[in-house]
């Protein structure tokens, strides 16, 4: 997606869930890193499912400790694997509870 980390922040959390799940994977990191933790909350299923693990890394302890347990069972095991331990104690009880065999073996 050809947008600059300033036009990425400044998008709505209604845009960001627009999104589809191949503009979301196409963000440069920068960019997605540049969203409003407000638009990263409101992301569904399918689309954290399109994020790279570069931009799964980008996202700060804020951000990881409002995903949603369904979110969570979302990311891949390499994503889950990459998340630093801040970032992975600060994810709700629920959505550790709510992680497959394979996401927790990574």
């Amino acid at each position: 997606v050809a947008l600059t980390t300033g036009q990425a922040s400044s998008l709505s959390t209604a845009q960001v869930a627009g999104l589809t799940t191949a503009a979301i994977a196409a963000l440069e990191t920068a960019d997605f890193a540049a969203l409003k933790s407000d638009a990263i909350a409101a992301l569904s299923a399918n689309q954290i499912k399109a994020l790279t693990t570069d931009q799964v890394v980008a996202l700060t302890t804020a951000e990881a400790a409002a995903l949603s347990t369904a979110q969570v069972s979302a990311l891949s095991s390499n994503a889950i694997a990459a998340l630093e331990t801040a970032d992975l104690s600060a994810i709700k009880t629920a959505g550790i509870a709510a992680l497959s065999s394979a996401q927790v073996a990574a």
